[in-house]
């Protein structure tokens, strides 16, 4: 197989609507694509409109930038793949797409260098990290789609994973349990999924203009019966993340440490 393109690909499941598909789909950027079997290979490589489907791993010798992209279950029979290819896999460069390297990390792949590149819930960002030509060659390639990729150390990656997940997905059933208490007061569905829509906007909007100060309680201390009064007409789980978020944000601000302290001894009237 004569050798084209920019990197490999090594996929399984759908690619289709992955960042690896957009990468793939430029203009003389893929060559092979290489999957469990021909088959497989030939369905990502027709998904994508991209790369020539390869019958076996050996194809990859050619090239030293590989890109993979696989669901977690079937990471492991990918690394069986690669690892019967009898390749020599020191100075390539593994960059996973929208995934993690998983037992890729403990096979003969581990000689080759490890990146990863990732959508963040911000529009249009992308996330990378990594270490050495793999790094190198992963921040180029997103800078194809993101023009200041965020570049993430290693030793913060789970760090950063988490602070995504806080102000992404985590944040989902919040908005969800305000939009369910506002029609538990009377208010239409779409009512009271606006105002909790709107809400939340209002307090990321102060943010963005004021940072800390914009919260509401910045200067002068909250009555400590009246936020005890709501948690506990809250009830639930909801009552006990409203009071935690509370006392996060008197330690996280450094403010109203007394408040704090009653909030938390509080023992009602």
């Amino acid at each position: 197989m004569e050798s084209q393109g920019e990197f490999a690909l090594v996929g399984a499941g759908s690619a289709a609507t992955s960042l690896a598909a957009e990468f793939s789909r430029k203009p003389g950027a893929l060559g092979p694509v290489v999957a469990v079997s021909l088959r497989v290979a030939s369905r990502i490589a027709n998904s994508i409109d991209a790369g020539t489907p390869a019958r076996d791993a050996s194809v990859l010798r050619d090239y030293s930038i590989i890109l993979v992209h696989a669901p977690p279950n079937q990471m492991k029979s990918l690394t069986v793949t690669l690892s019967e290819a009898g390749l020599s896999w020191t100075g390539k460069s593994l960059i996973f797409v929208e995934c993690e390297a998983g037992p890729m990390r403990h096979s003969p792949m581990a000689s080759a260098s490890f990146a990863w590149i990732r959508r963040c819930p911000m529009p249009g960002r992308l996330a990378v990290g990594g270490d050495g030509d793999a790094l190198h060659a992963a921040i180029r390639l997103a800078g194809t789609l993101d023009r200041h990729p965020i570049v993430v150390p290693a030793g913060v990656k789970a760090r950063f994973d988490a602070a995504m997940l806080l102000g992404g997905p985590a944040f989902t059933p919040i908005i969800d349990s305000v939009a369910h208490i506002l029609r538990e007061t009377g208010m239409m569905d779409k009512q009271a999924v606006r105002t909790a829509v709107a809400l939340f906007q209002s307090a990321v909007q102060g943010y963005s203009r004021s940072g800390r100060q914009s919260w509401e309680w910045h200067i002068h201390p909250p009555d400590v019966e009246a936020l005890q009064l709501q948690i506990e007409a809250l009830g639930g789980e909801e009552a006990t993340i409203l009071r935690s978020l509370i006392q996060l944000a008197f330690a996280r601000f450094q403010r109203h440490t007394n408040t704090a302290t009653k909030l938390r001894d509080y023992k009602g009237r």
